[in-house]
């Protein structure tokens, strides 16, 4: 009767949230994107929940077990047909998507960028509950699930120490899973940018489960856009201004006529730039907007490139993947890292954990 009582109240607080989830991206500035997503929490109803959910970290994820990685390749879409001027991609087309999930329902995007870690916004982890985030890749359509989707717990996040909730500056995060994902062809990650490049002029590919027009619900299978990346000052002539446009940012869109854009759920994704060896890298994290696809007000991107040192500091006990310098070349092999229990681990013996990392990689 107990465990009845403990069931049903749950239904009831996630029946709550079925109607309460909020619109991410569509909000017109930073403060009013913070404010859905603390509606979304329902801290109160957190309280309660952790405090039955047991211990915070396994003993054994303090000491990790080296292993050998395996060779593999970063930024390969699975396509050889692109869609051209349409918005569905093809199933598995981008394999680094990932899907985040708040008690089961989806609320924003993420890249997949080693065997063990994904890339979002800030603002998508910031004030959340980490055990109660779960990732999933390999989705395309959110009403018929792929028979092949793989489902991570979360076992930590860390947020950038100089992400900043008043304008969104440095807003970006990254997602340790509970266990490593196993790399192929299906599901490989996404290559980091070039760290010098400002992208500017270049075509961008924009991909998530996020609204099709302004206001309008989430799209139930996964969607891509093209937009034009802008320079710095392109982007600080927009509506925006020059205050609200840091270094550590990146716009995209058609300015003078709008039209295409991220959108609400789009928030955490990947925005994607062709690099070398025909393999996409992450140039940008869908942030925030004014809107959606309105003339002046181009979409605001995390600039990827600005974290690339932090990124490899916090991420030393996953699996890599090489960028081909061109088609047909050799790939290197990833590096060799520490690492937890998974499906190919070979625990030769284990170290210590490197204590910045640990520091580093504290618990929300």
């Amino acid at each position: 009767m107990c465990n009845f009582h403990l069931l049903l109240i749950l239904a009831i607080a996630l029946g709550d949230f079925a109607w309460a989830t909020p619109s991410l991206r569509s909000a017109s500035e930073p403060e009013k994107i913070l404010n859905n997503l603390a509606q979304l929490r329902q801290s109160s109803f957190l309280d309660w929940i952790q405090s039955i959910l047991g211990p915070e970290v396994p003993a054994e994820w303090s000491s990790p077990a080296k292993r050998e990685c395996a060779e593999c390749s970063c930024g390969n879409i699975n396509t050889r047909h692109r869609i051209v001027g349409g918005q569905e991609t093809e199933v598995h087309e981008y394999p680094w998507m990932i899907m985040l999930m708040w008690f089961g329902n989806f609320y924003c995007g993420a890249s997949l960028v080693n065997d063990q870690y994904a890339l979002t916004a800030a603002h998508c982890v910031n004030g959340f509950y980490h055990r109660l985030i779960t990732v999933r890749l390999l989705e395309h359509n959110r009403q018929d699930s792929h028979v092949k989707i793989v489902d991570r717990r979360v076992s930590r996040v860390l947020i950038h120490p100089k992400y900043s909730t008043r304008n969104f500056d440095s807003d970006i995060a990254l997602i340790r899973f509970n266990e490593p994902v196993r790399l192929g062809i299906d599901m490989h990650p996404v290559c980091l940018p070039t760290p010098s490049e400002s992208y500017a002029g270049q075509t961008a590919v924009v991909t998530g489960w996020g609204a099709l027009s302004e206001g309008g619900p989430v799209s139930d299978t996964l969607q891509e856009v093209e937009v034009p990346i802008l320079s710095q000052e392109e982007c600080r002539n927009s509506n925006y201004g020059e205050s609200k446009i840091t270094d550590n940012m990146i716009c995209a869109g058609y300015v003078e006529q709008g039209g295409k854009d991220s959108c609400q759920g789009d928030s955490g994704g990947p925005m994607h730039v062709l690099g070398s060896g025909d393999a996409y890298q992450l140039a940008g994290i869908v942030s925030w907007g004014e809107g959606c696809a309105k003339p002046n007000a181009p979409g605001v991107y995390t600039r990827v490139g600005s974290f690339n040192d932090w990124i490899a500091e916090n991420t030393k006990d996953a699996c890599s993947c090489a960028q081909p310098e061109a088609p047909g070349e050799p790939v290197s092999p990833m590096n060799t890292t520490e690492q937890g229990d998974q499906e190919n681990t070979t625990a030769d013996g284990a170290t210590e954990a490197d204590p910045v990392v640990v520091e580093a990689n504290k618990l929300i």
